[in-house]
């Protein structure tokens, strides 16, 4: 079982023998945080400068063409070292974090983001201390053509306090956030699992819960973004996050209204990734709405299209 005291011995060896990597962390101590209340929520924004290759790239199949996959082990630097924790799959410090703790599950083979890979939840039964993020091809993904998920500690999403809360461990199955009696934001399925019968075929519809293309109406499996964490009763826990858009309309703007945000799994989880100084200090509560409305489902989309999805 993978424990904090693994993990930190792991990125000490790892800061040992990968010159540069410890610059990118201590770099995480000049980034800044702010938090805007919204109903019910306080969604935090985070000033991080060092993410601005991953917000602002391009992932169009013609891109993704041209350029070397970085997460295929023969394009990854000789010192990025993984540390054993599911079979098939290589776990990685992130060079480009968000969090002190960022590290990123890499499919052993050259496969693209189709669906949202069951193998997160032998992940997080390894590593309870660990949630497990995973972004759907055309929901926050920078390398939709490589298999992968992402971890940090679970008390760095504001939103598994509140699914906690609202969700109780001892009411199995799926429920959407709209019945949690507070005002949020952000719309999503919430689902506790348990180890029987009935958990395992909820579990197998895990892949197909997804969202849509706003343009065609279209169901897409690469609108999706997904938390998979243990709670502290040992329950597995499953947060949904549906989607209809990639970025906000502000993300393509040509003027002072430009917000230079994509949002990917820890956007819709409620803490808000910034790479300019300029967004991070202008950005209001109209426009993280206004993000969520765009990117995420609003709640009659939620429960009108969960049917279409079992």
């Amino acid at each position: 079982m993978l424990t904090l005291e693994t993990i930190n011995d792991f990125y000490d060896r790892q800061f040992r023998d990968w010159p540069g990597l410890r610059e990118h962390y201590d770099a995480l101590l000049k980034t800044q945080r702010r938090i805007i209340h919204i109903g019910d929520m306080n969604i935090g924004l985070q000033f991080n400068p060092g993410r601005i290759k991953s917000t602002a790239s391009n992932v169009d199949s013609s891109s993704l063409a041209r350029r070397p996959c970085f997460l295929c082990k023969a394009n990854r630097p000789t010192q990025q070292q993984p540390l054993p924790l599911i079979d098939g799959w290589d776990c990685l410090i992130n060079p480009y974090p968000i969090f002190p703790v960022h590290l990123t599950i890499v499919s052993k083979a050259h496969e693209p983001q189709e669906e949202t890979p069951l193998d997160m939840v032998a992940a997080a039964d390894q590593a309870p201390c660990l949630a497990f993020f995973y972004n759907g091809a055309r929901a926050g993904a920078s390398a939709p053509d490589h298999l992968h998920f992402q971890a940090t500690v679970k008390e760095e999403f504001p939103i598994i306090p509140i699914v906690e809360r609202y969700h109780p461990a001892n009411k199995s199955g799926l429920i959407s956030s709209t019945e949690f009696p507070i005002d949020l934001p952000i719309n999503f399925w919430s689902i506790v699992i348990l180890p029987d019968p009935d958990g395992m075929q909820l579990l197998s519809i895990l892949p197909k819960l997804y969202g849509f293309d706003s343009k065609t109406g279209s169901p897409d499996p690469g609108m999706v973004n997904v938390l998979v964490w243990m709670d502290s009763e040992r329950k597995l826990r499953i947060v949904v996050f549906p989607r209809k858009r990639h970025r906000p309309e502000m993300y393509f703007a040509k003027d002072e209204r430009q917000r230079i945000v994509s949002p990917g799994a820890v956007d819709m989880a409620g803490l808000l990734i910034l790479p300019r100084q300029e967004d991070f200090e202008r950005l209001t509560a109209e426009e993280v709405m206004s993000i969520y409305d765009e990117c995420g489902l609003t709640a009659e989309e939620l429960n009108d299209y969960l049917p279409l999805c079992r």
